[in-house]
């Protein structure tokens, strides 16, 4: 019998490494939808991120520095983006 992987159970790294591009999926899916700094760093994909960034760090980036390439640059740009999708 295999265990199914939860929220709760400690992912191994190879499956942290073969679910990664759904972890960046997700943080972008956050940085779009307008979630802070704050709120994404309570993500379940931030910790899986940063889990893979601490056991691997010349081969995945920090998430913090994947949502700052990610967010926008200024409050302007967002409010634009907001704007834009109401039409």
């Amino acid at each position: 019998m295999t265990q199914q992987s939860t929220f709760t159970t400690q992912m191994s790294l190879q499956e942290l490494k073969e679910n990664h591009s759904i972890y960046l999926k997700a943080l972008e899916l956050l940085v779009k939808d307008g979630a802070s700094l704050t709120e994404t760093q309570d993500s379940v994909c931030w910790e899986r991120l940063q889990r893979l960034n601490q056991a691997m760090p010349r081969r995945f980036l920090h998430p913090e520095t994947i949502y700052q390439h990610l967010a926008p640059t200024s409050p302007n740009k967002r409010r634009r983006r907001k704007s834009a999708n109401r039409n």
